[in-house]
């Protein structure tokens, strides 16, 4: 059966993928931190947690205007389309 993507809520959207995205980078940021500290002895201050924030700020609004064009391309020209398929207890193991 194939269906297709039609909307994207914009808020919705965003703040999960820059919940996902934030799952990556905090790993990234703390081992960076880690590095800074082995290697000067002190941490690097307040700027790596600002730009963090600014980087998940910056990221949320730019997944907003990305859904906002993919539901104005989908209205105008049709969204993505995806394949589902019930699954039968045998699939599921």
């Amino acid at each position: 059966m194939n269906q297709e993507i039609a909307y994207l809520h914009p808020v919705k959207t965003a703040r999960a993928l820059v919940l996902v995205y934030l799952c990556f980078s905090v790993p990234i940021v703390a081992m960076g931190l880690f590095v800074a500290f082995i290697r000067y002895g002190d941490l690097p201050g307040i700027t790596v947690f600002t730009a963090l924030i600014l980087n998940a700020l910056i990221g949320f609004g730019l997944l907003w205007l990305g859904c906002k064009a993919y539901n104005w391309v989908a209205a105008r020209f049709g969204g993505i389309e995806v394949h589902v398929r019930e699954l039968t207890p045998e699939d599921r193991q």
